[in-house]
């Protein structure tokens, strides 16, 4: 499966501060965490690694880590739908 073009991190990367400044009278610091979060999201802020093929050694590029909140259990899905 790949990427999409555009994920929401990339919104919030290149608006989201415009967006706090506009809103900052209704945002609680939860959501800033959140948003911060998801802008850090698969990037150097997190850390990464090479992934390396165990069968023949071929190394990909670099992979950041990912902060999880989009993954299916931290976000309550799996619960949700009976899927833990």
């Amino acid at each position: 499966m790949s990427r999409p073009q555009l994920e929401v991190a990339d919104i919030i990367r290149s608006a989201g501060r415009d967006f706090v400044e506009r809103n900052r009278h209704w945002l609680r610091w939860t959501h800033l965490k959140v948003l911060r979060a998801i802008a850090r999201c698969r990037t150097a802020a997190l850390g990464g690694h090479i992934d390396e093929c165990t069968s023949c050694g071929h190394r990909a590029t670099i992979s950041y880590n990912s902060c999880l909140m989009g993954s299916f259990c931290s976000w309550g899905v799996a619960e949700q739908k009976g899927m833990s």
